[in-house]
Formats: C-alpha cells, structure tokens, sequence
C-alpha cells in the first residue's frame, strides 16, 4: 500500500485536476490511498477532494510541513508519497515510486512546470545546484515529489511544523540517518509555475529561509515569513525588514552550501 499525502488550503481551481490524475494511475486502485489533508479551506475544496479521495483530514499541526505530517499519521501505506495540489502525474507514478523503494528508503525525481517560461527554466536551473550533493547521498526531495517508506520517515523524525523549506528539512533529517536515496529522471510530476510568478521575490524568501535555517536557526521564522504573494519589488530594494538583509543571506547561505559540499 503507498499512501498520497496532498495538502490543500483553497486549491479549488488546481485540486480536481491533481487527484484526477492520482485517480488514473496504471497501479490498481485498492494497492494506494489518497489522503487530503485540509488547512481549513473555505472554497470548494473539501467538496471536491471528497469525490476522490480515501480520507480528507484537517490539518492540526502548524506549516505545510506540519500538514504533510498529519497526513502521514492518518496514513495506512508502507510507503509515503507526498505531493501537492497543483501538480499531476504520468499513469505510472506510483508504479515508479513502488519499484524505486523495493530498493532504496526514499527517492524523488524531476519536477516539471507546466506552461514553462523564461522563469520557470532559471527556477528549474536554480534547483540543480543542489544536484552535486547527490555524490554525498543527499537528495534535495522537493515537496511536490517526494517518496520515503513509512518506517524510515518516522526514524527521521517526520516533517517540522513549518511552511518555508518543508522539503529541504526532512531532506537533511533524512540524510543525517544516512537513509539510502534516489533520483530516478521516470519519477516526474508537472506542477504549477505560480511560484515563479514572482521569481525574484520567490529567490528571496527562498534565501531567507536557507538563512534562517543553517545561520541564525531561527525556526518560527520558517513558519511565519514573508509569503510571495505578497511582496513587490520595492521590499526587496528598499529598507524592509528582511528585504535589506537580501544580500547578506544569500552570500551566507552560498558560502555555507560550499562549505558543506567541501566536508
């Protein structure tokens, strides 16, 4: 049994298609779960999801991170995959993640934007930095795209309640166990280019959060930051709060990923 784990918060206009899509896949539907974890929506969400799923929970602890964990407590599968609501699948997703983890403990693969652009290939050309420290077997899972049995997800602690770097954090979690992991280029999904509406806003909250996770440790502010949606341009350049700082974190968090590639 894999168990999908999909948080959502008013993804009415994106959901229907993503479990449409987990709805059709090429592995026999009594063989996987879809559990929607539901950060209290207040659109059609719920509705929708519940024509789809096995189970629609709501969400108790905090962050994106905190829901993905939820949905891993209420989930049945040996194995865990998560994702999220704007993104769908090739028929044989599940069938790849089955067959990547009769091997390794987790592993993950491309995450492809739909309707790509010049923006969403600087996005994607971002991502492969980390690709080098696959040699070390750390794999950097994206959330979108990310498989691990159950068994080695709770040895490593499980998801952090927070919102921003989800993903990165149980990455690290899970290589300090030294889980066994893959990249494997079939394990593909196509999720929205949304986040790269705002590239250099996104590349900042993204350098904030890299910040605050390696250099002051800071955690609550990987559950309350900035969001996205709401920044312009003008926090990044002019004095803000966390804009002003812009440059300093992404010199440290640049120097500390080389420092650790080194080690």
């Amino acid at each position: 049994m894999i168990s999908v784990i999909v948080p959502a918060l008013n993804e009415e206009a994106h959901i229907e298609e993503t479990l449409r899509s987990l709805a059709s896949q090429t592995q026999k539907r009594d063989e996987y779960e879809i559990v929607v974890v539901d950060g209290g929506s207040t659109d059609g969400t719920c509705n929708i999801a519940k024509r789809y799923t096995n189970k629609v929970i709501v969400q108790t602890h905090p962050g994106i991170g905190g829901a993905r964990k939820d949905g891993a407590e209420a989930a049945s599968g040996r194995i865990l995959a998560f994702t999220d609501a704007d993104t769908t699948f090739p028929p044989n997703w599940l069938d790849t993640i089955s067959e990547n983890l009769e091997v390794y403990e987790a592993s993950t693969g491309p995450v492809i934007f739909q309707n790509g652009n010049i923006k969403t290939a600087i996005l994607s050309t971002w991502r492969t930095l980390y690709r080098p420290l696959n040699l070390l077997n750390f794999y950097y899972i994206i959330g979108s795209n990310m498989a691990v049995r159950t068994e080695t997800y709770w040895r490593a602690g499980g998801h952090s309640d927070v919102s921003l770097l989800d993903d990165y954090d149980l990455s690290v979690k899970l290589f300090r166990k030294g889980t066994w992991s893959c990249y494997d280029s079939r394990q593909e999904v196509y999720t929205s280019s949304r986040r790269a509406h705002k590239l250099l806003t996104y590349g900042i909250t993204v350098a904030y959060g890299h910040y605050n996770y390696m250099i002051t440790k800071d955690y609550d502010k990987l559950l309350n930051y900035p969001k996205v949606e709401n920044m312009m341009i003008k926090d990044v350049l002019t004095g803000s709060k966390w804009g002003k700082n812009a440059l300093t974190m992404m010199t440290s968090v640049q120097t500390t990923l080389q420092e650790t590639m080194k080690r």
